[in-house]
C-alpha cells in the first residue's frame, strides 16, 4: 500500500459504520496529487484514478454513498461508482446525499443558463423529483422546499416521494427538533407543526426556539414563554428572558419594574418594561426584548408591535415596517395617531412639516415622487415632485419636470418650476440658473440680479448681502478661474485671479501660494496679498495680520494701527478691548492701537473676562483688573478665567475657588472642580471608600456656597431645583440644597421632563420555576 500511495496526499479515511454496512464493510480513502483527487480501497488499490478536481459532495463529509460518490469537473458535479463507472456527466451545481439512495441536486435551467433549480436524483443518476424548486434542504427523511410565487419564495415540506406534507403557503419553515417544525406565515407569525403536517398551535408567536429537553422558548411582542413539544403552552410569554434547565425546570428573568414618583416621592404608577424613555406628553418609547415601541401613560401600546421606530423629532415619530415609512404624532391632548401611513420609501421631518417620497418605476428605481404634509397629516401639494428639499425661509426647493422652483408652506408653487438649477433661500434671496445665465431672486420670484454672464460664460454666485455677491467663472471655460465682487445691478466692483472668501465682515483674498490679503465690501483692498494669516474682525474693532512671525493691527476701514515693525513676539486675539502681547519674553496687554496698557511684566496671562484676567508672576498665578490692580495675590499653581462670579484655582494639586474680591470661597482641598449649567459647579474630592480611593462629587452655588457636600459617585443637576445622585449602585433624588426626596435605593432614576415625574428602576433577579407538563417525558 505504501508503494501505491507514495507521493499522494491522504484526504480522509472513510470507515463510518453506517456506510460500512451499505458497502459490505469495505473502506475507502480519498487521495490527492497535483491538485487532483482519486479513490483507493483499504488495500491501497486504485478504484477511481487520481484525475478529478474533487471527490465527495458539494457539502457535507466526502463519504461513499451506496457505492457511488460525486466528482467535480470544473464547477459542476457528476456521479461515479466505486468501480470507476461514470453514472452521469457533470451537470449539477450542487450535489449531496439525502436518504434511501436519493441525492439532492441543483442544476441550471434550460430556459435561463444562470437560473438554478433543485430536485432529487437517485444513485443511478435518474431524476426522482423534478427540478422545479427554488431551494431544497434536508431535515431527517423530509425536505424543506421552496418555490417562487411572484418572485417571492414560499415554503413547504415534502416527503421522500415528493408529496407535500406542509403546503407551499409560508414565508419560512425551520426545523425545531427531529419531528417538529416552526412554520412562519407572511403575517410574521409562527406556529408549531409536526412532521406529519399537523398544526399543534395557532399562528400566535413571533418565533419559537429549537427544542431542548422537550421544551422550547416562545416569543411574542418581545416577551418570552415556554411551550412543550406536544404544543401545550406551559408559560405564557411574559418574561424578559428564559433559560431551560431541564425537562421540568426553567429559570426566568422578569422585566424591569419602573416606579413612577413625583419629586417629593409620591407614588404615581408602575410599569414593567426592559427600557423606558420619555419622548412626549403621556408618551414613552419602551423596549421589550429586541422590540422598540411606544406606550401611553397607562402603559398601553400606541402602535402595532411589528412597527419599528426609526427617528424621534419633536412631536413626531418616524415609523418603519419593512422598507416603508410613516409618521406618528403625539398630539397636545395626549392622543397618539398615525398621520402619514406607512407606505413611503423615504421620509423627512422639517419642523411641523413632513416630506414624504415614493419610488416610481420599481423598488430599484432612483426616481421619487415627493409630497408635502402638514402636522395633521394633510397633503398640501397638488403635484408630486422629483426632488423636495427642507424648508428655508418659508420656501421648499422642489424639482418638477427636471426644472426647479419653490413651494410655500401651503403647498402652492410660490415660484414656478422654471429654473435649470436653484439654491435654497438665504437672507431673502436665492441663486438660480435661467436660460440666459445665473441670477438672484427674492422670495416672490422677482429678480434681484438679472441673469448675466462673464464673456459669454455662466457665473457661480455666493451671496454676501442683498447688494453684494462673490462671483466665480466656470473653471472649464477659462485657463484660470476668475473671482470678483458684483452688486445687485450686475456691476463688477472687484476682480481677481485669487480665491475670494467671505469672513463675515470682509473678504479674504487667498493666493495659490496660501498668502492672504483683505478686501472690503466696497471692493477696496485693505491689505495686499502677502500675509500668512489675517483674523476675522475682533469685537467689531480690529483685524490682526501676521507675516513671518510678526503681527500687526488693522482697523475696519483698512488703516494700519500697528505695522509689522514692532517688538511684539506674540499678539493674542482681542478680549474685553485688550489684546495679550509678548514683548522681551514677558507678557502684558495692549489696546487696539498697540499702546502698552499693562506692562509686559508677567510670565503668562489669560484673556480678560469682565474686567478680570489671570496672570502668572514669579511662577505663581493671580488676578488683575484692567487698571492692573492685583485683585487676587499670585500664589496659585493654576488660575482659570472667571466663570461668572467665581474662578477655579489650583495649588499643590488641589483645587478651590475665589470670587472677584479675591476671597477664597471654596478652600483648596478638592481634586477637581467643573463649571456646569445653571451657574453652579461640581466639586470632586478623593476619599478612601472600602479600601479604595474614589472621587466623590458635590455641588457648589454661583456664590461659592456648598449646596451638596461631595459624597456621591455621580451627580446630575436637572436645572429644576433637583439633582439625581448615585452612590455605588444606588440612585436617589435630592433638592439642590441637599435634602433627600426619593430615597437612595434605586437601580436608576430618569427624569421625565414632559410629565414632570421620575422613573425609578427596580431590576429583577432570576427565579427558578418547576413545570407541570401533564405528560411523561
Amino acid at each position: 500500500m505504501s508503494l501505491l500511495i507514495r507521493g499522494l496526499l491522504v484526504i480522509s479515511l472513510l470507515s463510518h459504520t453506517l456506510w460500512a454496512r451499505a458497502l459490505n464493510d469495505e473502506h475507502f480513502t480519498i487521495v490527492e496529487k497535483n491538485h487532483k483527487k482519486g479513490l483507493f480501497d483499504e488495500n491501497g488499490k486504485v478504484i477511481i484514478p487520481v484525475a478529478y478536481d474533487d471527490l465527495g459532495w458539494s457539502q457535507g463529509l466526502p463519504q461513499v454513498f451506496h457505492k457511488v460518490i460525486g466528482y467535480r469537473d470544473g464547477n459542476l458535479w457528476g456521479l461515479i461508482g466505486i468501480k470507476n463507472k461514470k453514472i452521469c456527466e457533470p451537470r449539477y451545481v450542487t450535489l449531496a446525499p439525502f436518504a434511501d439512495k436519493l441525492l439532492i441536486a441543483a442544476a441550471y435551467t434550460q430556459e435561463n443558463p444562470r437560473k438554478v433549480r433543485y430536485g432529487l436524483i437517485n444513485t443511478k443518476g435518474e431524476q426522482e423529483l423534478s427540478f422545479r424548486y427554488y431551494s431544497l434542504s434536508q431535515h431527517n427523511t423530509q425536505l424543506i422546499a421552496s418555490i417562487l410565487r411572484n418572485n417571492v419564495p414560499t415554503y413547504g415540506v415534502l416527503d421522500q416521494d415528493g408529496d407535500a406534507v406542509v403546503g407551499f403557503d409560508y414565508r419560512k419553515i425551520a426545523p425545531l427538533s427531529k419531528g417538529l417544525y416552526g412554520v412562519y406565515n407572511f403575517q410574521k407569525q409562527t406556529a408549531l407543526y409536526t412532521q406529519e403536517g399537523d398544526a399543534l398551535t395557532d399562528f400566535v408567536y413571533d418565533s419559537i426556539s429549537i427544542f431542548q429537553d422537550h421544551l422550547a422558548i416562545i416569543y411574542r411582542e418581545g416577551k418570552q414563554g415556554v411551550i412543550h413539544e406536544n404544543g401545550m403552552e406551559l408559560i405564557a410569554p411574559q418574561y424578559y428572558r428564559i433559560k431551560i434547565d431541564g425537562p421540568q425546570t426553567v429559570s426566568v428573568l422578569p422585566f424591569n419594574t419602573w416606579h413612577v414618583y413625583t419629586a417629593e416621592n409620591q407614588w404615581v404608577r408602575d410599569y414593567t418594561f426592559g427600557q423606558m424613555r420619555p419622548v412626549g406628553s403621556n408618551l414613552y418609547q419602551v423596549k421589550l426584548g429586541a422590540i422598540k415601541t411606544f406606550v401611553d401613560g397607562e402603559g398601553q401600546p400606541v402602535i402595532p408591535s411589528q412597527w419599528k421606530v426609526k427617528q424621534l423629532q419633536g412631536e413626531f415619530a418616524v415609523l418603519t415596517e419593512g422598507n416603508k415609512y410613516g409618521v406618528l404624532r403625539n398630539e397636545p391632548d395626549a392622543k397618539h395617531r398615525v398621520i402619514v401611513p406607512l407606505e413611503y420609501d423615504s421620509l423627512h421631518i422639517d419642523g411641523h412639516y413632513i416630506l414624504a417620497g415614493k419610488k416610481v418605476g420599481g423598488m430599484t428605481s432612483k426616481d421619487y415622487a415627493w409630497s408635502l404634509f402638514n402636522a395633521d397629516g394633510l397633503s398640501l401639494t397638488s403635484f408630486t415632485y422629483q426632488t423636495m428639499m427642507p424648508r428655508s425661509e418659508g420656501r421648499f426647493l422642489v424639482q418638477r419636470k427636471n426644472h426647479w422652483g419653490y413651494i410655500d408652506t401651503t403647498g402652492l408653487e410660490a415660484i414656478s418650476c422654471q429654473y435649470l438649477h436653484a439654491t435654497p433661500f438665504s437672507g431673502g434671496v436665492a441663486s438660480v440658473d435661467f436660460i440666459e445665465g445665473q441670477g438672484v431672486i427674492d422670495l416672490q420670484g422677482n429678480w434681484k440680479i438679472k441673469p448675466f454672464n462673464y464673456q459669454g460664460a455662466r457665473l457661480k454666485l455666493q451671496r454676501i448681502h442683498d447688494d453684494l455677491y462673490i462671483f466665480q467663472t466656470d473653471p472649464h471655460r477659462y485657463e484660470a478661474t476668475k473671482y470678483g465682487l458684483i452688486n445687485s445691478l450686475g456691476e463688477q466692483i472687484y476682480t481677481s485671479y485669487n480665491k475670494l472668501i467671505h469672513n463675515g465682515h470682509s473678504i479674504w483674498e487667498r493666493s495659490e501660494e496660501g498668502k492672504y490679503g483683505l478686501v472690503s465690501y466696497a471692493g477696496e483692498s485693505l491689505l495686499d496679498i502677502q500675509y500668512d494669516t489675517i483674523s476675522g474682525l475682533l469685537e467689531d474693532q480690529v483685524y490682526i495680520f501676521q507675516k513671518e512671525g510678526k503681527s500687526g493691527i488693522l482697523d475696519p476701514q483698512g488703516k494700519v494701527l500697528v505695522d509689522l515693525e514692532n517688538n511684539f513676539q506674540e499678539l493674542h486675539p482681542m478680549s474685553d478691548e485688550f489684546l495679550g502681547v509678548k514683548i522681551n519674553n514677558k507678557f502684558g496687554f495692549v489696546d487696539n492701537i498697540g499702546r502698552l496698557r499693562i506692562a509686559n511684566r508677567y510670565d503668562s496671562i489669560t484673556h480678560f473676562e469682565d474686567n478680570m484676567a489671570a496672570v502668572k508672576l514669579l511662577g505663581r498665578w493671580g488676578y488683575i483688573d484692567k487698571s492692573e490692580h492685583l485683585i487676587v495675590q499670585p500664589h496659585f499653581d493654576l488660575a482659570q478665567p472667571f466663570q461668572g462670579k467665581l474662578a477655579v484655582v489650583k495649588k499643590e494639586n488641589l483645587f478651590g475657588m475665589v470670587n472677584r474680591k479675591g476671597q477664597t470661597v471654596i478652600p483648596l482641598e478638592y481634586s477637581h472642580i467643573v463649571p456646569i449649567q445653571h451657574d453652579r459647579f461640581l466639586v470632586y474630592q478623593d476619599r478612601e471608600v472600602r479600601g479604595q480611593l474614589v472621587s466623590q462629587v458635590g455641588l457648589v452655588s454661583d456664590t461659592g456656597k456648598m449646596l451638596i457636600y461631595p459624597k456621591y459617585d455621580t451627580l446630575e443637576d436637572l436645572g429644576n431645583g433637583y439633582v439625581i445622585v448615585r452612590r455605588g449602585d444606588a440612585y436617589g433624588l435630592l433638592t439642590v440644597s441637599g435634602r433627600s426626596t426619593i430615597p437612595l435605593k434605586h437601580d436608576r432614576i430618569i427624569y421625565d421632563a414632559f410629565n414632570d415625574v421620575y422613573l425609578a428602576l427596580e431590576e429583577p433577579s432570576w427565579q427558578t420555576l418547576e413545570l407541570s407538563t401533564g405528560v411523561g417525558n
